[in-house]
């Protein structure tokens, strides 16, 4: 089985100007990214799509696979990941004339991803024959479905899910396991994508992270946060 790692890494941010390379504990985000896709064992190949030129030199200097530049009509905000990951995965299976059974889709805005993080996933989507495995976070407490609330068209209050209520889940110990998506790996096969046109599957297997490993880099707290916890790291 054929595993291509993907790096979606376009320019610009408006939460966090140039937020793939801004600097996180002294190196560039995406490189956290880079070296954990570099330390996979299960992975054949990892590609870089950038739209930037000054980003593909730099990526390229730090060690990273960018062949080509992504066209600009793929960089823009309103455009989704699967055209992304189309045109990545057309490019390599023409050029390198191999079939690619998976892809690990690699956001570079997760610093404390692994390579054996990686590699779990991967075997879950092999070894399940999955459409995708996605990595995920257990929610709880305030933060659970059941106690979040939504406003109805009038401005007032309403259970988001008004079949189970704090009525009966007035404790965090009585929520059931939920999970959320936390963006840090998705396994996709290609094959089905191929079929169904879409990244959204019914067929979902999960890797569970903790949450760590689950931060996401999207805003400047998340940044201080992350900052926060090499620093603590480094110090212990």
């Amino acid at each position: 089985m054929n595993t291509l790692g993907i790096i979606p890494a376009r320019s610009g941010s408006k939460r966090v100007p140039d937020k793939n390379i801004r600097l996180l504990a002294g190196k560039p985000l995406i490189l956290y990214t880079i070296d954990a896709a570099n330390k996979s064992k299960m992975l054949l190949d990892t590609i870089v799509s950038t739209d930037d030129e000054e980003y593909a030199d730099l990526f390229k200097e730090s060690g990273a696979h960018v062949p080509f530049i992504r066209p600009k009509e793929l960089a823009q905000d309103s455009i989704g990941d699967l055209p992304v990951l189309l045109h990545a995965l057309d490019w390599y299976q023409e050029n390198h004339k191999v079939t690619i059974d998976y892809i690990a889709w690699l956001r570079p805005t997760s610093p404390f991803r692994t390579g054996l993080h990686i590699d779990e996933a991967i075997k879950a989507a092999v070894s399940n024959n999955a459409s995708c495995v996605r990595s995920m976070t257990k929610v709880g407490g305030v933060h659970h479905p059941y106690w979040i609330f939504v406003p109805n068209s009038e401005g007032k209050m309403r259970p988001f899910d008004p079949e189970h209520t704090t009525d009966k889940y007035y404790q965090s110990q009585l929520l059931p396991d939920v999970y959320r998506l936390n963006g840090v790996i998705d396994i996709f096969k290609v094959s089905e994508i191929n079929k169904h046109n879409t990244l959204s599957f019914s067929d979902i297997h999960m890797i569970e992270l903790d949450d760590k490993t689950s931060m996401d880099i999207d805003t400047e707290f998340d940044f201080q946060i992350c900052e926060l916890m090499m620093q603590t790291e480094r110090k212990s």
